[in-house]
């Protein structure tokens, strides 16, 4: 045993390298759980600082960004103030107040020139006709136009986008400025006219487009609807006379929440996406029209800055990822040495098992615990294939929290019958199909159980008996290694010597036992020799004596007739003597009167009587006592079993008590073909137990109820004798063994008379009839002391 312990502790150090795939214990997940616990801290610390440094760097940059755009937006704000003043100029210049074309016209031509942002100019009249410096007078009215009506009123309106009608429906933007008279004291309260400038919507855009300040980026410009004055795409743009749908309508939602707060005239800047690009949107509105403006920035342009700020985050992330590796390495070869060492203990715990001789169960139970805790399996399993049915059954089991168990016997599902041997040694895929539990119950566990290439090994247990066993492995991981399995066959090593040890200890011990009970059989089977023997004397001393004392009853019982007579004569004789003389001499008087004739007259026949009583009642015992005491014909014999219950009474009379009641409840029978003798021994023995299980118990109402009747079953009818008591009840236990031969229970201490195993030999064998138990009785079920117990006796009638 040393030198095997030695060997596989060798061969256990060399075939656990740093590789082994197996889970550690609850050290290394309480190391891993720190580590985890502080890889999670310092990430989201990291993320944190990362994203906080982020986000101030974005803060800043869209505020440069917005800053910008303000700056632009009000170099554009500014050239529309600048082109308004110049309108609201050339309307108060005397040429243009003069309102006569053919002063102003010429002054506006040379204007025309000088201002290049202007297409033309004109001069409208109150009625809304008009002159331009282009074509003269114009054949169309301008009255309706919104423009116009804003400088009636007196102000200086920059118009949204309108169709020219005098210039080939040209896209413009009107400039209109009212124009008052020339008195100087009060200006009148309605202009004269108003002076309109004309500046094509491209050069709009173009001006817009100035905003741009990087490739990629883009601006427009939105009317106070949300209609787009300048836009990328242009059919998306709209004007007075061609209407265009408000992007606030926009299918693309982030642009409508933008386009919104433009409505709203708000300043501000906001990553979004439109047209699935990440994009920041800055946006103003401008002071000098009812329009807002905006620009579109690619997120790339601007977080370009970010570059090297996660260039140092992903160099301190792989600076941190080395660290975790080694610091897991480390934790691995900790583990594995723990590992090493547990293993080493486990096969030290198997051996000194063996050595201390403990019960096969518990070695291998605990073995294939301690396998299962030390990889980490989902199961582990200890079994005994069997070749001629092809199955394995599981006896021994180690299964993980949640998994249901699998004991039982298992064959194959599919396959060839008669290879599940071969299969599990090549550790093919098997699904195994239960047949039957191992008590064969009917247990309600799961019926299946499924051995998946790569992640079972099935190792062989060759016993001294040749019984084959095999040590299963299971895990949800990649498994059977050529380590793992070379663990389990060091472990199979082991528990193939404990089995076979068990099983010689198992023999010798069963062979002890056998001898113990045979020795106990030879005691209680001299016993009841030496008790037959007994009775058997008693038997013959009973009836020898029954003989003696029957003659001399007679006897007597036979003279007791003839003196009853003659008393009567004498007395008949004397009471007419007392008729012819009723006045006797005074001597005969005087004996009458001293001996109480009277009184001698009526007692003497009650004595008498008395007598023929007792004699007769002597007569009835000895006959019961004759009957019982000798032994039985060779040849069964009609009988009254009411007779012979009456005599076994009669001679236990003397041991019931006045409390203890006897209820007959017979039925009219017929004889039976029986054994006399020996149905009377099973009465007295069946009746002294009922005798002694009552006087066991300190009751008042004790009651022996003896009824017969006649019943008919599939075999035919019988003569159906039960003897039921209220005393002590039989514990379920005795109940299925009570008629076994030799079988002696300190319950039934008090039985006297023959075994009730030879009572019941002599109703099934020897008459064909049942013999049967029950306790508690039905009407006793609910005594919380006794239950009683009833007999019932069924013999054949023929």
């Amino acid at each position: 045993m040393r030198s095997f312990a030695k060997v596989k502790w060798w061969k256990l150090t060399q075939l656990l390298p740093a590789r082994f795939k197996g889970e550690y214990d609850l050290r290394y997940k309480i190391a891993l759980l720190i580590l985890g616990v502080t890889i999670l801290a310092a990430s989201i610390a990291g993320c944190i600082s990362y994203q906080s440094v982020r986000r101030l760097i974005i803060k800043n940059l869209e505020r440069n960004a917005l800053l910008e755009v303000k700056e632009r937006g009000n170099k554009i704000d500014r050239w529309i103030g600048t082109i308004k003043n110049e309108i609201e100029t050339l309307a108060n210049t005397p040429p243009v107040r003069s309102m006569n074309w053919s002063v102003a016209g010429p002054y506006l031509k040379s204007e025309v020139i000088r201002l290049s942002d202007f297409k033309h100019f004109a001069l409208i009249e109150p009625d809304g006709s008009y002159f331009t410096t282009k074509f003269g007078r114009a054949l169309i009215n301008v009255s309706d136009r919104q423009h116009f009506k804003k400088a009636m009123a007196g102000q200086v309106y920059v118009s949204d986008p309108t169709i020219s009608r005098t210039l080939k429906q040209q896209s413009i933007v009107p400039i209109s400025a009212p124009v008052w008279s020339n008195a100087l004291e009060k200006r009148p309260k309605k202009p004269i006219g108003v002076m309109n400038g004309v500046i094509s919507i491209d050069r709009i855009a173009e001006v817009v487009g100035k905003l741009e300040y990087e490739a990629g980026t883009y601006a427009f410009v939105l009317n106070s609807q949300g209609v787009p004055i300048v836009y990328p795409d242009a059919r998306l743009m709209g004007n007075i006379d061609k209407a265009a749908p408000s992007l606030l309508e926009s299918a693309d939602t982030n642009l409508a929440n933008v386009v919104r707060e433009m409505v709203y005239q708000k300043t501000g800047i906001v990553l979004t996406q439109i047209n699935d690009a990440r994009v920041y949107v800055a946006y103003l509105p401008l002071e000098q029209a009812e329009w807002s403006i905006a620009l579109v920035i690619p997120s790339d342009n601007l977080e370009k800055e970010l570059f090297a700020l996660n260039i140092l985050a992903a160099a301190t992330a792989g600076l941190f990822a080395a660290a975790i590796l080694a610091a897991i390495v480390a934790l691995k070869l900790f583990a594995e040495n723990c590992i090493r060492t547990r293993t080493e203990a486990m096969i030290h715990r198997l051996t000194s098992r063996i050595r201390a001789g403990l019960p096969l169960d518990r070695i291998l139970q605990t073995t294939i615990d301690g396998l299962g805790t030390l990889l980490k399996l989902d199961r582990a399993i200890f079994g005994w294939y069997d070749p001629r049915h092809d199955t394995v059954e599981f006896c021994w089991e180690y299964c993980r929290q949640g998994l249901p168990g699998r004991l039982g016997i298992f064959g194959a599902q599919t396959g060839p019958s008669g290879d599940l041997a071969a299969r599990l040694h090549r550790c093919e895929t098997i699904l195994l199909k239960k047949t039957s539990a191992p008590d064969a119950t009917g247990s309600q566990e799961a019926t299946h159980l499924e051995l998946t290439d790569n992640h079972y090994a099935a190792v062989p247990v060759l016993t001294q008996t040749n019984r084959l066993g095999y040590l299963f492995a299971c895990a949800n991981r990649r498994f059977a290694s050529p380590d793992e399995v070379e663990v389990l066959e060091t472990i199979a090593d082991s528990l193939a010597i404990a089995i076979s040890q068990s099983q010689l200890h198992g023999q010798i011990q069963q062979e002890l036992k056998l001898l113990e009970e045979v020795l106990a059989q030879l005691r209680r089977t001299e016993e009841h020799l030496v008790q037959s023997e007994k009775m058997t004397i008693v038997g013959q001393l009973a009836a020898g004596i029954a003989q003696e004392i029957n003659n001399p009853i007679n006897f007597i019982y036979g003279r007791l007739i003839h003196v009853n007579d003659y008393i009567k004569y004498l007395l008949n004789i004397i009471r007419l003597y007392r008729e012819q003389y009723p006045q006797p001499v005074p001597r005969i008087a005087q004996q009458i009167e001293t001996f109480d004739l009277d009184f001698i007259s009526e007692d003497l026949p009650q004595i008498l009587n008395s007598l023929k009583i007792g004699t007769d009642r002597i007569r009835q015992i000895v006959l019961a006592l004759r009957n019982i005491s000798l032994p039985d014909e060779d040849n069964k014999e009609r009988a009254n079993l009411h007779e012979s219950i009456d005599n076994i009474l009669l001679l236990l009379a003397h041991r019931l008590d006045q409390k203890i009641l006897v209820v007959k409840e017979y039925s009219n029978l017929p004889p039976i073909l029986c054994y006399p003798g020996q149905l009377s021994q099973v009465f007295a023995n069946i009746l002294s137990n009922a005798i002694d299980a009552i006087n066991s118990l300190d009751k008042f109402n004790q009651t022996i109820t003896i009824k017969t009747d006649i019943v008919e079953h599939s075999t035919g009818r019988f003569i159906a004798v039960s003897i039921a008591h209220n005393g002590s009840r039989i514990p379920p236990e005795i109940q299925q063994r009570i008629f076994d031969p030799f079988y002696h229970n300190k319950s039934l201490k008090n039985f006297t008379g023959l075994g009730l195993s030879v009572c019941y030999k002599i109703i099934v064998e020897l008459h064909g009839g049942r013999m049967t138990v029950q306790s508690p009785v039905q009407s006793e079920s609910q005594s919380p002391t006794g239950g009683g117990a009833e007999f019932i006796i069924e013999l054949p009638i023929f």
